[in-house]
């Protein structure tokens, strides 16, 4: 028990250290107009690469984050990819761009975010696309986008590919 508390404090500790030494590297580095700009909106660098099935590969942002372009019921949604997340979470006007449409009455699920404890609802996307890798009935939950920055493409669709590799600074995913 001593040994599983131990565990569950350092990855706590880090959970809450590394993204501040992120920051710190980054805000050291001097900002030319084109790197502020990249960090303020940053762009996805996704290709399409054809072997033994499909694969994508995406480039690591300069904050050392994943973010992609998909098709949510065939709209257009960015996301970071987030395999710390159990469900795939989209923020309230994205999910109404893509024909899902939620009351008030629906934000029945507490959920843990980065900003505290929310309510959320919890819906089945047709589909999710990323270049071709498309997986249909995604479990997800949709968020007030005060309480959701950018939607998260996390486990609800990553765990039905065939496999999600991080690898010299890119994700490999393959369908």
């Amino acid at each position: 028990m001593r040994t599983e508390i131990i565990a569950a404090a350092i990855i706590v500790a880090t959970a809450i250290a590394a993204p501040r030494v992120f920051e710190a590297r980054l805000s050291a580095q001097p900002k030319t107009p084109a790197r502020a700009a990249s960090l303020q909106s940053p762009e996805p660098q996704v290709n399409r690469v054809s072997h033994w099935g499909d694969e994508i590969r995406i480039k690591a942002s300069p904050d050392q984050q994943f973010y992609v372009d998909a098709a949510v019921n065939q709209r257009p949604a960015k996301f970071l990819v987030d395999t710390g997340a159990s469900y795939v979470a989209l923020r309230d006007s994205d999910a109404r761009a893509a024909g899902i449409y939620t009351s008030w009455t629906d934000y029945t699920y507490p959920v843990h975010t980065a900003n505290g404890e929310t309510k959320a609802a919890f819906v089945t996307i047709d589909e999710i696309d990323i270049d071709g890798l498309r997986i249909q009935g995604v479990k997800a939950f949709i968020l007030k986008d005060d309480q959701l920055n950018i939607n998260l493409l996390g486990m609800s669709y990553l765990s039905r590919l065939e496999s999600v590799e991080a690898r010299k600074g890119e994700l490999v995913l393959r369908g």
